[in-house]
């Protein structure tokens, strides 16, 4: 728009664009930079042109083998930075299709899931890898491991929780349930989780079809309500509450995927939101994702980890838990 530290200067569709430093930015002495190309890559291509110093840093995030893998190749040259991402995976149930309709189906669903196990097994193969609710894990506000533990669907105990899974399709009447779950099909994060879920959903006795679709097919599938459970996520910012958790809102307020209406879920976000006490919005907090995992209309999987790799030379440069921020380069430098 001509405000930011760089101009545009070209841009070369599916390959690259590229800036110059603007002389004109508001803040004197800035961007340090002389200018900037930013290249289209992924997969395994970025990883190597990472490897073979072709690119100086990927600023969204690498996977942990990754980052082994390049620390080990490249030692000192490179330096890694790492964060909770304020990204999470969902499992989003349509609260307008039956049998999740029933809160008890829902429930057993999530139940079924060992989100402590997933959190060492993922991360062999993705970027996700922390235990959360629906606010990122290390912010303030967000549920200790200890009061997790206590919500649906985060026990430790998973005989326990998978006993009790069963219990309830049997009493809602689908103890032989089978399942729809849309996926996106993309293999660093979606496909493993969906392979997750399907198999502990195996555990408790139910069958799952697993539609894997393309971005098209998804999100016309999510926008329109024609999903039956699919595999969600959230991105965000900043760490707040107010803003996060209200997706999770009435349908009529929020029009949120799972198009379920829950007034006291909106009494519990209005009265957090007004809360000066942190600590008194800590306990209102903490009942809202009592609530949300209780009925499961979207519960989480996993957050992900934000790993970024990045040449040693790069100076001036702030890790933050999204990479939706802190990207315009205004201080970034290059030691010599």
């Amino acid at each position: 728009m001509g405000t930011g530290p760089f101009r545009l200067t070209e841009h070369v569709a599916g390959s690259h664009w590229s800036g110059e430093r603007f002389k004109d930015y508001f803040k004197p002495g800035l961007p340090y930079l002389d200018g900037f190309r930013g290249a289209f890559t992924q997969g395994a291509a970025l990883i190597n042109a990472l490897q073979g110093g072709q690119i100086m840093a990927d600023f969204r995030s690498v996977t942990s083998a990754d980052r082994e893998r390049l620390t080990k190749a490249l030692g000192d040259k490179v330096v890694a930075h790492e964060s909770p991402w304020l990204n999470a995976l969902l499992i989003t149930f349509n609260t307008t299709k039956k049998p999740f309709d029933d809160a008890r189906v829902r429930r057993a669903l999530s139940l079924a899931i060992d989100r402590w196990k997933a959190a060492e097994i993922l991360p062999r193969s993705s970027i996700m890898r922390y235990v959360g609710g629906y606010l990122r894990p290390g912010y303030d506000l967000a549920a200790t491991e200890d009061d997790l533990a206590q919500m649906p669907g985060f026990g430790r105990d998973i005989n326990a929780a998978r006993a009790e899974a069963k219990r309830l399709l049997a009493e809602a009447g689908v103890p032989n349930l089978k399942v729809r779950l849309v996926n996106r099909t993309v293999s660093n994060l979606y496909v493993p989780g969906g392979i997750y879920v399907i198999d502990a959903w195996r555990q408790i006795g139910v069958e799952t079809e697993h539609v894997q679709a393309n971005e098209t097919l998804y999100n016309n599938s999510m926008n329109e309500g024609t999903f039956d459970v699919a595999l969600d996520f959230q991105g965000d910012s900043i760490d707040e509450p107010t803003y996060q958790l209200s997706r999770h809102l009435s349908v009529d307020i929020s029009s949120n995927r799972g198009k379920y209406t829950d007034r006291e879920l909106d009494k519990l976000f209005e009265q957090q939101a007004a809360a000066t006490d942190p600590k008194e919005r800590y306990r209102l907090l903490r009942q809202f994702e009592m609530r949300m995992l209780t009925e499961a209309y979207t519960v989480p999987l996993l957050w992900w980890q934000r790993i970024i790799v990045m040449s040693s030379r790069i100076q001036g440069w702030g890790m933050t838990p999204s990479h939706l921020i802190g990207q315009d380069l205004e201080t970034v430098w290059l030691k010599p």
